[in-house]
């Protein structure tokens, strides 16, 4: 299993499992990162998403509970 060696690191990979215009639901990008062979945490990845990634890379939308995010075009 592969690990991060740092935050840019993390931000790319999670940017890459996303194609196109798709809303991907946290869980659903651990199982990509996972696939990818990355050893990851979901709630480690769903913090880091909150505290790195959202309004800079990603968006979200909630929907009946569940935060979806998508990529800023």
């Amino acid at each position: 299993m592969k690990r991060f060696a740092n935050t840019a690191q993390k931000v790319k990979a999670i940017l890459e499992v996303f194609e196109g215009r798709e809303k991907l639901a946290g869980d659903e990008i651990v199982t990509r990162l996972r696939e990818r062979g990355y050893d990851v945490n979901p709630g480690n990845i769903k913090m880091f998403i909150r505290y790195h990634m959202l309004y800079k890379y990603l968006r979200k939308e909630s929907r009946s509970g569940k935060n979806l995010y998508f990529l800023i075009s």
